[in-house]
């Protein structure tokens, strides 16, 4: 039978932990980085706020050229009533906005990822039909994609009344 002398033991035994140490703060640094904001922190939403009012105003200017820079190429839309568009289709059928007033924010940013809900009380023209829901849940989604956000994904939770 071999017998390992103490000093070999001892430093087997702190290589060991050097290595599951380092392992651990690797991860962990790794996450740090990756998130910007905390999940429904301030920060968040203070970046949610102009970005959802500038989709809106977008909308209610009918600025198309606008809208097509500010729509990610992979865009969709989800309306309650089951219509949607990707965004060739919505910059052809822009919807009619006279208002609009946004409230109750809720936003996580993930590194160049934003989610925000929020609701919309909103008055217009969707689809040829008057919208006049009251405030309704919504949910965006945004990309920044370099130096700009844009929009990813936009919902309307309440279906249309007229």
């Amino acid at each position: 039978m071999r017998r390992w002398p103490l000093a070999t033991v001892f430093a087997g035994v702190l290589l060991s932990s050097t290595v599951v140490f380092t392992a651990s703060a690797v991860a962990a640094a790794t996450d740090a980085t990756t998130t910007t904001a905390a999940i429904g922190s301030a920060a968040a939403v203070t970046t949610a706020k102009p970005l959802v009012t500038k989709y809106f105003t977008l909308i209610q200017n009918k600025d198309k050229a606008g809208l097509d820079k500010f729509l990610s190429p992979a865009f969709e839309l989800q309306r309650a009533d089951g219509s949607g568009s990707g965004k060739a289709d919505y910059l052809q059928n822009i919807p009619t906005v006279q208002s609009f007033n946004l409230t109750n924010f809720t936003a996580s940013r993930t590194g160049d990822v934003l989610v925000v809900r929020y609701l919309a009380d909103a008055t217009g023209i969707v689809n040829g039909k008057p919208y006049s829901p009251g405030p309704a849940p919504r949910l965006s989604v945004f990309k920044r994609d370099g130096k700009k956000w844009q929009i990813v994904a936009h919902a309307n939770f309440n279906p249309l009344n007229g």
